[in-house]
């Protein structure tokens, strides 16, 4: 397989390989700016299984395109000369997107793939609302998405706390934090969490992160109260910019591996 290239097989054709190969190209050839109906400019990013692989490729790159324009990465039209399709140019967000090097929520099988090198066992229910969050967001359901990220991280958060709770040294802070998290409210357990962050930090034990106190209270109270505001009828409706749901979801995974250090380290570490 050609160093780095995308691997493509028609008798079991993946979208989501195609989508990888696409958004490649994109990334790479500056020039690119005309529906390809040859295939032969995919030639540099993908690696065929099959001889025949080159045109179901090509036939399955249109689909990849429709997304694309449904989502804002791409529209019509190359310059004011060329206004319709077959012509295409990279949006404004489309550049940003692709200039990205974080966890790219547009390619929801490389972002779960990146979060798993980042965390070895992720928890089966905070993938499961985070790979919804990515569908939704690449829908452009921005609302939806930013509720199901919101759960994703308020499940983390909580695996956080349990471990928290397991760890306490202090017979007095274990039973006020057990009680504590036997309550629903949210806001009294993360600020019970960032005190004791912050006690843990200026001890400066070796192994525990540096900056947890900022990505994991800092970080998930922002999704609190984005999917708190969000996720409760108001008197005005709903409404997410699309900029800020792509930015929480490529925040999300260093989130998730602070949060994964900590309990790590209380898991040996009496605090």
């Amino acid at each position: 397989m050609p160093d780095g290239n995308i691997p493509f097989d028609a008798r079991n054709p993946d979208l989501d390989a195609v989508r990888q190969i696409v958004v490649e190209r994109l990334r790479r050839d500056a020039s690119w700016n005309h529906l390809d109906t040859t295939g032969d400019g995919y030639a540099p990013y993908a690696d065929y299984v099959e001889q025949d692989g080159r045109r179901p490729l090509l036939f399955l790159a249109q689909e990849v395109f429709v997304q694309l324009f449904v989502e804002g990465i791409l529209a019509p039209g190359s310059d004011s000369n060329n206004l319709n399709l077959p012509w295409f140019h990279i949006t404004r967000h489309g550049r940003e997107v692709l200039a990205s090097s974080e966890p790219q929520p547009y390619d929801p099988t490389g972002y779960l793939a990146r979060l798993r090198e980042r965390v070895a066992s992720p928890d089966p229910t905070v993938i499961a609302y985070l790979a919804e969050s990515l569908e939704t967001f690449r829908k452009s359901n921005l609302v939806a998405s930013a509720v199901m990220l919101g759960i994703a991280a308020e499940r983390v958060f909580l695996l956080l706390c349990g471990a928290l709770a397991a760890a306490l040294a202090n017979p007095g802070e274990k039973t006020a934090f057990t009680k504590l998290l036997d309550r629903f409210p949210m806001k009294p357990k993360l600020d019970w969490v960032q005190n004791k962050i912050q006690q843990i930090q200026k001890q400066a034990p070796a192994g525990f992160p540096e900056n947890a106190g900022i990505m994991l209270v800092a970080i998930y109270d922002l999704m609190r109260c984005q999917r708190n505001e969000l996720g409760h009828p108001r008197g005005k409706p709903p409404n997410m910019n699309r900029q800020d749901a792509f930015v929480n979801l490529q925040i999300f995974p260093r989130y998730y591996e602070i949060a994964e250090e900590v309990r790590a380290f209380l898991a040996s570490n009496p605090v």
